[in-house]
C-alpha cells in the first residue's frame, strides 16, 4: 500500500513538472512571436528586458535575442545569490529558452505597420505568453529578477518596484524613439498587464456564494451531496421582517457557478443569492485533495 502511494506521488510529481515545462515552452514561444512580429518593427518597447532590448536595438543595432541572453547571465547569477537555488532553477529554463525563441522567430514578417494595432494585439499575444509562463511557475528572468531581489532587500511593495523599473525602461524609450512610440509602448504595457492579471486570476478564481432561502435544508443537501462542496451555516435576522433565518455559504470554482445558481433557483425560485469573487482559496477540494487528513469533527467538507 505504501509503495503504491509513493509511486502515485512520483507519477503526479512528474506529470506536474511536465505540465509546467510545457506551459513555459509554449508561453516563451508565444512571447517571442509577439515581440518579433508586432513590437520590434513598430518600435514598441513595452517594459522588461525585451522592451529595453528593442530600444537598444534601435540605438545600437544589437540583435534582440543576443542582448536578452547576455543581460540574463549576470541576472541569473544574482538570482542564485540573493533568491536561492529553488527560484534559480525555476527561472533558468525560461530565461534561456526565451532568447532561443527570439532568435528562431526573428525572420517572421511584421503583421501590421499600424502601431496602435501592434500595441493592442501585441500586448494580447505577449500577455498570453507571459501568463502561460507564470502558470508554469517560472519566469523569463530579466527585470523580474531585479524586482524580486529589490523586494527582498527593501520594504517597497513589488508592484511599485515593477512600476519604477518599467518606468526607467520607458524613459530610455524616449531617447530611442519619438513620443508617439513611447505612448504606444505604455498602451502595450497596460494591455500586457491586464491580460496577465486576467489569466492569473481566471486560472484559480473561485466564487463565494451566500444563500438565504426557506428551503435551506434542501439546498444544503444538494450542495453537499451533488456539488460535493462544503457548506457553512450562519444564523441571520431579516432587517425588515425581524425573522430569524439561516444563511448558507459555500465556495465553488468558476465553471461550477452557473449550474449551482440554476439548480438552487430550481429548488427555490425566491432564493436570495450573493455571488462574490474569491481571489484565492486554499484547503481541501481546492489546493488540497478531498481526502487530505480528514477528521470526524470536520464540518467544512462533506463526508
Amino acid at each position: 500500500m505504501m509503495d503504491n502511494s509513493i509511486e502515485l506521488f512520483f507519477v503526479e510529481l512528474i506529470m506536474q513538472r511536465f505540465k509546467e515545462f510545457f506551459l513555459v515552452t509554449i508561453g516563451t514561444f508565444i512571447m517571442a512571436v509577439g515581440f518579433n512580429s508586432l513590437f520590434l518593427a513598430n518600435n514598441i518597447a513595452s517594459g522588461g528586458i525585451s522592451g529595453l532590448a528593442i530600444s537598444i536595438n534601435k540605438l545600437f543595432e544589437i540583435n534582440l535575442a543576443t542582448f536578452v541572453f547576455i543581460v540574463n547571465i549576470p541576472l541569473l547569477i544574482a538570482c542564485y545569490v540573493f533568491l536561492g537555488r529553488t527560484t534559480f532553477l525555476k527561472t533558468v529554463y525560461g530565461s534561456n529558452i526565451y532568447p532561443f525563441f527570439l532568435k528562431l522567430t526573428d525572420s517572421l514578417p511584421t503583421l501590421t505597420k499600424d502601431p496602435l494595432l501592434a500595441a493592442l494585439f501585441g500586448g494580447i499575444i505577449v500577455g498570453i505568453g507571459i501568463g502561460l509562463v507564470f502558470l508554469g511557475n517560472s519566469s523569463t528572468g530579466g527585470t523580474g529578477i531585479i524586482t524580486q531581489i529589490l523586494n527582498k532587500l527593501t520594504p517597497i511593495p513589488i508592484g511599485i518596484l515593477m512600476g519604477i523599473i518599467d518606468g526607467i525602461i520607458v524613459i530610455i524609450g524616449f531617447i530611442a524613439f519619438d513620443p508617439d512610440s513611447v505612448m504606444y509602448s505604455i498602451l502595450a504595457l497596460m494591455t500586457i498587464t491586464y491580460i496577465v492579471n486576467l489569466m492569473m486570476s481566471g486560472a484559480d478564481s473561485s466564487r463565494n456564494v451566500m444563500i438565504i432561502s426557506r428551503y435551506h435544508e434542501e439546498i444544503k443537501e444538494y450542495i453537499t451531496t451533488v456539488v460535493d462542496r462544503g457548506v457553512t451555516e450562519f444564523p441571520v435576522v431579516g432587517g425588515f421582517t425581524g425573522k430569524e433565518q439561516r444563511m448558507l455559504m459555500t465556495t465553488v470554482s468558476r465553471p461550477e457557478i452557473q449550474k449551482l445558481e440554476t439548480n438552487i433557483l430550481a429548488i427555490d425560485d425566491t432564493a436570495f443569492l450573493i455571488v462574490m469573487p474569491a481571489t484565492q482559496v486554499k484547503g481541501r477540494g481546492f489546493s488540497l485533495q478531498k481526502d487530505h487528513k480528514q477528521y470526524n469533527e470536520d464540518i467544512l467538507i462533506p463526508m
